[in-house]
């Protein structure tokens, strides 16, 4: 099997690049394991190549103009996983609203323009404190993903945002509770959770925020239910991100993301990532 596989660009992984290429090194180890004929390329080198020749594409590119050469490919029948079409209908703003409508728990939110001046219902909906998020594409700095814990702060971070020409952000009520770090891969027994204080890495240093959380046992399988609802909502098949367990107990959604770093059980995600394309492709090809 001729297997194309797509790093991401350094710019799109924050203080995290090891950690990405670590991930995306073990799946590549895996189908060279399991007798698959595997080529490597950056996104950042992803010009004019040819991917209909390949029988799978497994691909961590995050930047528009690759998605869209691969989206074009997708349409022509070339396996992509993560799928490049669902990645550039998923916007972060565009994946938020997806969840909302599919009654996902998440804390209250709102998607607006950060160069507007927002509506009073806006205002009047607004939770304080408060997490102002980049809309637009996932964060690539620290700048991408503010806490504002009073309305007096807000403005100042919207003009923030505007100035970088981001033309939406999100703004999201802070969920008190116990942050998780999660990890799935659809249509396998793949799933990894824990309290994100129990992670040595922090991308950004935001996680003290929700201080220590609770020393109960996590509500794993009410985790899996509600990440995997996620997933098939967004129809992301590799997949990470960011829950809060509430103090009376429930799962609330605060970040969902495309192939993360699976850095607390890269070993086992590796497998299931590589068993997953592998199967994928081999149902492809019979059909």
């Amino acid at each position: 099997m001729l297997v194309l596989g797509i790093r991401r660009s350094p710019r799109f992984s924050p203080n995290s690049v090891d950690r990405d290429e670590a991930i995306f090194s073990a799946v590549s180890s895996r189908l060279l394991r399991k007798g698959c004929d595997v080529s490597v390329i950056s996104e950042d080198l992803f010009v004019g190549v040819d991917v209909s020749r390949f029988d799978l594409v497994y691909s961590m590119a995050r930047g528009s103009d690759v998605l869209s050469q691969l989206a074009q490919a997708e349409e022509g029948g070339t396996l992509v996983v993560n799928s490049s079409k669902t990645l550039l209908c998923h916007q972060r703003a565009n994946l938020v609203k997806t969840f909302q409508n599919a009654n996902v728990p998440m804390p209250p939110l709102q998607v607006v323009n950060p160069a507007e001046t927002l509506a009073d219902a806006t205002c009047a909906a607004l939770h304080f404190p408060l997490w102002v998020k980049r809309g637009d594409s996932s964060a690539m700095s620290s700048r991408d993903v503010v806490y504002v814990a009073k309305p007096d702060e807000l403005p100042a971070v919207l003009e923030d945002f505007a100035e970088r020409n981001i033309s939406s952000v999100i703004l999201e009520a802070h969920q008190e509770g116990t942050l998780v770090k999660f990890y799935g891969v659809r249509d396998t027994d793949f799933f990894f959770a824990c309290r994100a204080e129990d992670t040595a890495f922090s991308k950004f240093g935001l996680e003290s925020r929700n201080g220590h959380g609770t020393e109960a046992e996590l509500p794993v399988e009410a985790l899996k239910s509600l990440t995997q609802r996620a997933a098939e909502v967004s129809n992301l098949e590799v997949y990470g991100g960011d829950a809060i367990v509430t103090p009376d107990g429930r799962c609330v959604l605060i970040d969902f993301n495309d192939w993360p770093s699976f850095s607390p059980c890269r070993k086992a995600a590796a497998k299931a990532i590589a068993d997953l394309l592998c199967k994928k492709a081999q149902s492809t090809a019979k059909n």
